[in-house]
């Protein structure tokens, strides 16, 4: 008689405490293997989705089976109790088992063997499909009020309405400690050893502790609403405090002033130079009127050598020049976007062909998996061949699909984003000299790159891209192929500044 073992599996817990369908499933599968003359040797109870990953009993079945070799049978009450993906029934395969079932028992034959596959395909799209179907119940519910996940601590579930309603445990402990905490006199470390020594448990029965004060007491589920995903959703519960109490305890968490303010000095240049030498942040301070920038020696006074502190007025001066690099003429602006337009034009000329072809491929790949099918079907083709043809087919149409969704995402305007950059790099050098201290801030972060600070003077920088694709020689003419600005993510490598003159 051949050995076997048994699985059956309840989709929740729930399922499995309340005991009507395991005890029905394992009924039903002794009874098969009796008639099919199959010796049960071990049981495998699962009390887990099949869509879960890593299903703990179904792991250890495999395990069993692996330190098995004389047991190749597993006995389940349908396919999807069993599996509802393709890699486990991969597993079963590699281990030379093969599953019989109860209910819809597959013959092993090639037409068997399809059968198993559309069915595999069928519980997958199910499952998938149950799962989008549970999240838009979520969101519905609440859309509506609901809470649709365990009712917090000082609620509790009630299954009747399928809402939450004040729990009489640890509802008033949770309205104490809104009104202790709002008071803005204990903290949050305090308020849970006191909770605590009152004999107060969350509701799964933890003691408190200052993390979990923070979450329950920012939750305005408590005051009426309810937040989910990100968004806030009038509650069709009954709060616990009222609205004002909620917020006086989120003024609470606010920061709070303990002494004269203190005013922080904002720079143009901080943070956007480096020390030339040793590679350190440039620091700045204010003296007599004055801003001036020094190396913050970072790694050591014997690191660097640098001693002398630089005028502000002499770094913007520089930094202009440097901006004047990409300052370009509305003629070479208008330029830049006709023959952009042109490319443009030929791009969307160029992908309405290579769409057209790559349809007319997968219809082609589309047919010839009918064809095969339809042979397969016929006993033509044995279901090795049919499995690598078929195999081979799905891959080259993969392909196919993954670059007509490429050429579909590629075609953005990208006339507009090089006028945009062409005009903004007209007019950066005169932006940067009339703006204030955080404008002049926002266009150095849009512009330059790692510009280092070497005796007094910016001794070379880099300009960020698609700018660096505007730069232009002493003559006049660009440095680089303009249109590479185009590119999105660009392959060209950054090109060095050149060096300011010191005076």
């Amino acid at each position: 008689m051949a050995a076997c073992v048994i699985y059956a599996r309840v989709s929740t817990k729930e399922q499995q405490a309340e005991g009507y369908s395991i005890p029905a499933q394992t009924k039903a599968i002794r009874a098969f293997c009796e008639a099919q003359g199959i010796s049960p040797v071990a049981e495998f109870i699962e009390a887990e989705s099949a869509g879960k990953a890593g299903r703990t009993r179904f792991a250890e079945m495999v395990s069993y089976l692996k330190a098995h070799p004389d047991v190749r049978i597993v006995v389940a009450h349908k396919l999807d109790r069993l599996y509802r993906n393709f890699r486990d029934q991969i597993t079963l395969e590699d281990l030379g088992v093969k599953a019989r079932y109860v209910v819809g028992d597959i013959p092993d034959t090639p037409q068997g063997e399809l059968l198993r596959d559309v069915n595999l395909s069928v519980a997958k799209f199910y499952l998938g499909n149950l799962r989008e179907e549970v999240k838009k119940g979520m969101d519905e519910k609440v859309a509506q009020g609901g809470w649709p996940h365990r009712a917090p601590t000082g609620y509790v579930n009630d299954r009747e309405t399928r809402s939450i309603i004040p729990d009489p445990a640890t509802a008033p402990m949770v309205r104490a400690a809104f009104e202790r905490y709002a008071a803005g006199n204990i903290s949050l470390a305090d308020l849970a050893r006191d909770l605590n020594g009152h004999g107060y448990r969350s509701r799964s029965g933890r003691p408190f502790t200052a993390s979990m004060l923070h979450v329950l007491l920012r939750n305005p589920i408590y005051c009426g609403d309810v937040r989910y995903k990100g968004q806030t959703y009038p509650g069709a519960h009954e709060p616990l405090i009222a609205r004002e109490l909620f917020e006086r305890v989120q003024q609470v968490f606010s920061p709070r002033q303990t002494g004269p303010k203190r005013t922080k000095h904002t720079f143009a240049l901080r943070d956007y130079l480096v020390c030339g030498e040793c590679g350190c942040k440039i620091t700045a301070e204010r003296q007599k009127g004055y801003v001036y920038y020094r190396c913050t020696k970072g790694k050591g006074k014997e690191a660097c050598s640098q001693r002398s502190y630089t005028r502000e007025e002499l770094l913007l001066d520089q930094l202009e020049t440097v901006l004047a690099e990409i300052e370009i003429t509305p003629e070479i602006v208008d330029m830049l976007v006709r023959d952009s337009r042109a490319l443009d034009e030929h791009e969307i000329e160029t992908h309405d062909q290579q769409r057209s072809e790559l349809t007319r491929k997968i219809a082609e790949l589309d047919s010839k998996a009918s064809k095969l099918l339809d042979s397969y079907l016929d006993g033509i083709v044995l279901v090795d061949a049919y499995r690598v043809k078929a195999g081979e087919i799905a891959e080259t149409r993969r392909t196919l699909e993954r670059r007509l969704s490429a050429l579909k995402c590629g075609t953005t305007d990208k006339t507009a984003q090089v006028e945009a950059v062409a005009r903004a790099a007209m007019g950066a050098r005169s932006q940067f000299a009339t703006a204030d201290t955080e404008g002049k801030r926002r266009l150095l972060a849009a512009v330059v790159l790692n510009a280092e600070l070497t005796d007094c003077a910016i001794g070379s920088y880099q300009l960020k891209r698609p700018f660096e694709y505007l730069r232009r020689d002493p003559e006049g003419a660009f440095c680089h192929p303009w249109w590479a600005m185009r590119d999105l993510n660009p392959r060209l490598p950054p090109c060095k500044g050149g060096t300011l003159p010191l005076s």
